[in-house]
């Protein structure tokens, strides 16, 4: 499958991709980078053979967030155009079928914060900060996104302040899930990609499908949906193997990556 992109770095190996965002020197995100990511996560996800990925930014910063040359002249017209673009982005990939795995590598901050939100799990450097500072350039930022992880109190105080957050400070806030010193950052991620990877790749899907589609559910609507799915997935010869490897007291083999 096609990745040749000009700022959204793609490495698969066995199921497994390396998604990077290498725009020097702060990864800002323009219109063009936006469907980069975009088209990167839909096409990850169509991929059958694709199991899990890992997010990253090239060098010392995440994402520095939008490019701000692109707000300067932006008016209302080209702005609800350029911010559908943003959406679709944003969607495809919190809705990507396989798992994704933050390695927040550095800051990140505005968009960069929002990414890193919409991943399914974040490992972050010691040294990453995370902000929504939209409101010192004429915009609003994601905030939505973020206070799904942060709740109301953080996100309101990030947003209307546009202060930059430690990663110790993220970690409580939820904003992360473990911080680490920063080489370790890839090494973590990878390890917690490739754990994942290990699993029943139709599981790990529909995991991900529950997951999502139940979040704005009430628990008895939700936990219906997933026995929906368990009756789904108990259709698949990988159930069938991981239960019978289970009783064999082996490791589970499922298809090749």
């Amino acid at each position: 499958m096609d990745y040749e992109n000009r700022f959204v770095k793609v490495s698969v190996d066995r199921g497994l991709a390396v998604v990077t965002l290498d725009r020097p020197p702060a990864n800002a995100v323009s219109l063009e980078v936006y469907d980069e990511i975009r088209r990167t996560f839909h096409r990850l996800g169509e991929d059958p053979a694709m199991r899990v990925a890992v997010l990253t930014g090239a060098g010392k910063v995440f994402c520095g967030g939008n490019d701000v040359n692109d707000f300067v002249d932006l008016e209302f017209d080209r702005a609800t155009e350029y911010l559908a673009h943003v959406r679709l982005t944003f969607n495809a990939l919190y809705d990507c079928p396989i798992p994704v795995v933050g390695a927040i590598n550095g800051a990140a901050v505005g968009t960069g914060i929002v990414l890193a939100s919409l991943c399914d799990i974040r490992i972050a450097s010691e040294r990453a900060v995370f902000a929504l500072p939209e409101i010192d350039v004429g915009v609003l930022g994601g905030s939505r996104h973020v206070m799904r992880l942060a709740g109301q109190g953080m996100t309101r105080w990030m947003m209307y302040t546009g202060r930059r957050v430690r990663a110790d400070e993220a970690l409580r806030a939820r904003i992360v899930d473990e911080v680490v010193p920063p080489e370790e950052v890839m090494p973590r991620a990878m390890a917690i990609a490739e754990e994942i990877a290990s699993k029943s790749p139709p599981a790990i899907r529909l995991a991900k499908l529950g997951l999502n589609r139940t979040e704005d559910m009430n628990m008895k609507e939700g936990y219906e949906f997933e026995c929906t799915l368990t009756a789904a997935v108990r259709r698949t010869p990988e159930a069938r193997e991981g239960a019978m490897a289970f009783l064999e007291k082996r490791q589970p083999s499922y298809a090749a990556r």
